[in-house]
Order: structure tokens, then C-alpha cells, then sequence
């Protein structure tokens, strides 16, 4: 009986062993891995992102700084009451709420504080009781507070992760994340990483670095011209771009109102995230005078010199289109109808175009399509309303009026005026470099040729007589030649009947106008007390012209 007892309980115990060996193998397995081995996500560190200077000196626009988080362990807490009233002292936090936090015994880890500057961190760590421990941490900071806000837009967590939010940070957020890295390894029984055990690094790849093509003086004095435009004429908003003509690199990029990227969360209209040169269109008037003109010259229509009688209006079907001051001014020649801005010039010149050949050079000028610069949220424009065909669509378009545009858009199609009519891809990132110091280099692009050289040189003595004859030269620069045009454009109603009172100022202008370094748009929406952007931004202008020749000591190229 003895023998047969233990001869039962050794099969059992076979049986035992076979279920769990065999049968339950696997199961048991996972088991004992997950108790055993532990997998870890590897944080990558976000790109830098730079602007320079005409030196090709590199200032960080946006970068990654060390912080420390608060943590609490409330089951290690022996005091609550006592940790409670020291934080509350601390940080400003409310202690009801702390003690609440801080007396859930089954409780290991609460998240306390964020964003502690490293010195705090150490200067109050002494003072921490049992329970109470700081964690490394990274924030993404933009030094310079609310300088090129909507061109960089900003991050946020989502999750786990860093995701861009507007401007730079979203376009090229795949560049600027990196990848995450994983560590594989095996833990004893007290929770901690065994050395010798089974260890499998992937490691992080590191976000790439931006270098824009922001250059950081110019963009600094533009921040400032624009606000202090804005706020002598009570605009309700404005904005302000410098591009280098010649390349489509984007040398400035201004947006008022702004925000503080390091503070995005306090902002409660989000529409001050955008950015209204590429995500917003307009009806900007007059300044689009010059792209009539140019489809006249190049079809050899008109010559600068071409005569018309101004009577001061021109009916079409049932509308009259007159002169912004109402007024005949009886034989003028096509470069008077610019200095002028006579809209019955314009409408003139659309009239030897014709409807097919006015809507062809709007359309090579890039207007109802994106220019594709590396910024998200950009629209095409809206020239829908010429594809009914009918007579007085075209008349408005010709002076800028009934068709929308982004500012963006008018930039590069007088940029192409200045580089010898060629339209240019902008762009406003030049170079990005990853982890392993790789670089990719985005070149310069030309679009298409839209008008010949010679058409372009003509338009740009025709502007140049436009600054000199047409504003009483306060545009200009002692010394340079300089070529622009104003533009002024009434809103539209909301209920799109008709238009309000309020209006657009907006002025191009490029200098050295036969060998530019720079273009310059500038715009307010709702100006108040003068009713023409001649005399709102002209000054303006010049004040940013002035400072970037000296800037980049170009020689004058007037005799």
C-alpha cells in the first residue's frame, strides 16, 4: 500500500510536470518573461531650429531645454499634511488639493509640477520630504518669445509624444521628431536591471535641425515696422514679408496680432495661430494693377507710352467703374495710369487683352494656385468667378477687385517683375541636417518664365516713376533706385453684397530695382484715419528699405 502511494503520487507529479513543461509551455513563458524582461521607449530629442544672419551666423529660433518634473510616491508620503503645506508654499499650488493628492496611500506615482527650472529644482530638493522626488524632463522653448510666432508655430503633447502644431514645427514635424529608440532587458525580483542579463539597445535617432531662411536682423527691424505701422493707423491686424526675389528665400515673416509660443495655451482666439500669408486670401486692389500691364506689354498691346483718354468712368452693362478719386484726367499714358492708379487704365488695357489672354497671365502669375512654399494651411486663391465669363468680372480683376489672393502670392508674382520674369518657388527653410550630420539642401526654383526680361525691365521703370512721381517719394530711398506699388481695397460685405466701408492698405516694393536684394510686402486690414495705403505705408517702407541696404551696405545705384 506504502509502495502503491508513492508510486501514485510520482505519476501525479510526471503529469504535473508534462502539463507544465508540454501542454502550458508557452503560457507559462510569457509569464515569466513579464515578470522577468521589460521594454522601454527610448525618447528621441527634437530638431533645433535656426535663423542667421547675413554672416551665415546661426541664432536658434526654437530649441529644447532640461527641466524637472515633481513627482510624488503618496504611499512612501509619512506626512501628507506637512508635504502639502511646503509645496503649496513652493509653487503657488492650491493646498487643498495637494493634501488630496498626497493621502491616497495605494498610490506610487503622481505627477505634482512641470516645467521646473533646473536651479529651483535644486535649491528646493533639500527641503523635499520622503515621497516627494524630482524626474528629468525636456520642454520646447523659443527663446525669443513672440519673434517669427506664426512662422514657427509651436508644439504640444499629444500622448507620449511631441507633435507640431502651425508653421515650421508641423511642415516639417517628421524631421524634427527623429524616431523613438527601444531598450530591451531582463529585471530580478526586486524590480531592478540586471546587468549581465539579456540587453537589446535599438537606440533614438535624434530630430534633424532646420536652418531657415529667416535672417534674424531683418527680421527683428521688420517686427518692428510692422508694429509700430499697425498701431499708428489703428489696423486691426497686419502683416509684413521680405523675400529675396531673385531665390524665393523668405528673409522675413511678420504677423500681427501675435502670440507667445511658449505660452500658447493661454491664447483663447486660436485664430491667431495662422498665418494669414498663406492661409488667408484678400481682395488687394490696386497693387494688382502691375500684373494687367504686364500682359499688355508682352503681348506688345500697349508700350509705357500708349495714350488713352481718361473720362473718369467706364460703364459695363449695367455698372459704372470710376477712379478712386472720381475724377477724369483727361490723356494719360499707360506709366501715368500706375503713378495714378487709374482703374479705367487698367480696365483699358484688360479690354485690348481680352478675357482669354487677361485670365492666361493671372494664371501664369500664379494666382489660383498654392506656391507651394514649406509652410502648412496654404490656400490656392479664388479666380473662380472669371470662368462664367462675364464682362464686369474681368473689368474688376484688372484693378484687383472681385478676385481673392494670399499675400504670399502677390509677393512671388512681383517678385517675378524683379527677376527678370521669372516666378520662383519661396521658400523658407534652406538646409536641414540629421543625427548623423547629413545635410539636404533645398535650392532655389523657378516655376516658369511668365513674361520676357525685357517686359520685366520695362515694368520696373514704370514702377520706379510710380515711387518717385506717384507717393511724393516717400517710398523711396536717397540714392536707390526703387520700384513699388500701393494698393487700396474695400471688404466685402459678409453677406457679399456689395462692399463696406473698411478697407485693405497693401504696398509691394523691391529695391535695388534693377538688381534687387530684397522685396518688401506690407499690409493692414482696417486701417483707421486716411483712407489710402500711399500715405499709411509708404513711410513704412522706406524706414525697412533704408535699414536693410545699409544692412547688407549695398552700394547706391543712383548717380
Amino acid at each position: 500500500m506504502v509502495l502503491l502511494f508513492f508510486l501514485m503520487a510520482l505519476v501525479a507529479l510526471l503529469v504535473r510536470l508534462f502539463m507544465l513543461q508540454i501542454v502550458y509551455h508557452r503560457e507559462y513563458l510569457k509569464l515569466a518573461s513579464r515578470q522577468h524582461d521589460f521594454v522601454e521607449e527610448l525618447l528621441s530629442e527634437r530638431g533645433i531650429i535656426y535663423a542667421q544672419d547675413k554672416d551665415k551666423n546661426f541664432v536658434p529660433l526654437a530649441l529644447n531645454k532640461n527641466e524637472k518634473n515633481l513627482i510624488a510616491s503618496p504611499k512612501d508620503i509619512k506626512n501628507p499634511e506637512t508635504a502639502a503645506t511646503i509645496l503649496a508654499k513652493e509653487f503657488s499650488l492650491d493646498k487643498n488639493e495637494l493634501l488630496k493628492k498626497l493621502s491616497r496611500k495605494d498610490d506610487a506615482y503622481e505627477i505634482i509640477f512641470k516645467g521646473i527650472d533646473v536651479e529651483q529644482a535644486e535649491k528646493i530638493s533639500a527641503k523635499l520630504p520622503q515621497g516627494l522626488f524630482f524626474e528629468e524632463g525636456k520642454r520646447r522653448t523659443y527663446p525669443h518669445s513672440t519673434i517669427a510666432a506664426q512662422l514657427l508655430g509651436f508644439v504640444s503633447k499629444e500622448k507620449d509624444s511631441d507633435q507640431g502644431r502651425y508653421g515650421l514645427e508641423r511642415f516639417y514635424n517628421k524631421d524634427l521628431s527623429g524616431e523613438k529608440g527601444v531598450f530591451e532587458g531582463a529585471k530580478d525580483a526586486s524590480g531592478f536591471w540586471v546587468a549581465l542579463g539579456k540587453s537589446i539597445v535599438n537606440p533614438a535617432k535624434n530630430g534633424a535641425n532646420l536652418l531657415s531662411t529667416i535672417d534674424f536682423n531683418i527680421q527683428l527691424k521688420s517686427e518692428e515696422v510692422l508694429k509700430g505701422v499697425k498701431q499708428k493707423w489703428g489696423a486691426s491686424s497686419g502683416v509684413l514679408l521680405v523675400i529675396d526675389p531673385k531665390t524665393g528665400r523668405v528673409l522675413a515673416l511678420v504677423v500681427n496680432p501675435v502670440f507667445d509660443p511658449n505660452a500658447f495655451a493661454k491664447e483663447k482666439d486660436f485664430s491667431v495661430f495662422l498665418n494669414p500669408l498663406v492661409e488667408s486670401t484678400y481682395e488687394l486692389g490696386s497693387v494688382l494693377k502691375p500684373i494687367t500691364m504686364a500682359g499688355g506689354l508682352e503681348e506688345r498691346l500697349i508700350t509705357p507710352d500708349t495714350t488713352y483718354e481718361d473720362t473718369g468712368e467706364v460703364k459695363v452693362g449695367g455698372f459704372k467703374i470710376q477712379n478712386f478719386d472720381q475724377k477724369a484726367h483727361g490723356i494719360q499714358t499707360m506709366t501715368q495710369v500706375l503713378e495714378k492708379s487709374l482703374n479705367t487704365g487698367a480696365v483699358y488695357v484688360a479690354k485690348l487683352l481680352g478675357h482669354e489672354k487677361q485670365l492666361a497671365y493671372l494664371k501664369k502669375f500664379g494666382f489660383g494656385e498654392k506656391t507651394f512654399v514649406d509652410l502648412p494651411g496654404e490656400v490656392t486663391g479664388n479666380i473662380s468667378n472669371l470662368k462664367a465669363d462675364r464682362e464686369i468680372d474681368f473689368v474688376t480683376a484688372s484693378f484687383g477687385q472681385g478676385i481673392a489672393v494670399t499675400p504670399l502670392q502677390l509677393a512671388m508674382a512681383m517678385g517675378a517683375m524683379a527677376n527678370e520674369g521669372k516666378l520662383m518657388r519661396p521658400y523658407a527653410v534652406e538646409k536641414i541636417t540629421d543625427d548623423s550630420g547629413n545635410e539636404r539642401k533645398i535650392e532655389p526654383q523657378v516655376v516658369r518664365q511668365i513674361i520676357s526680361k525685357e517686359t520685366a525691365d520695362t515694368l520696373t521703370k514704370m514702377l520706379i516713376s510710380v515711387v518717385r512721381s506717384g507717393f511724393e517719394n516717400k517710398a523711396g530711398v536717397k540714392g536707390y533706385f526703387v520700384a513699388g506699388k500701393t494698393g487700396t481695397a474695400q471688404i466685402p460685405k459678409r453677406d457679399d453684397r456689395g462692399y463696406s466701408d473698411k478697407v485693405i492698405h497693401t504696398f509691394v516694393g523691391y529695391a535695388p530695382a534693377f538688381s534687387p536684394r530684397f522685396l518688401v510686402l506690407l499690409q493692414l486690414n482696417e486701417p483707421k484715419g486716411n483712407r489710402f495705403a500711399s500715405n499709411t505705408l509708404t513711410p513704412a517702407f522706406h524706414d525697412l528699405a533704408e535699414y536693410i541696404l545699409n544692412y547688407y551696405e549695398v552700394p547706391p545705384d543712383e548717380k
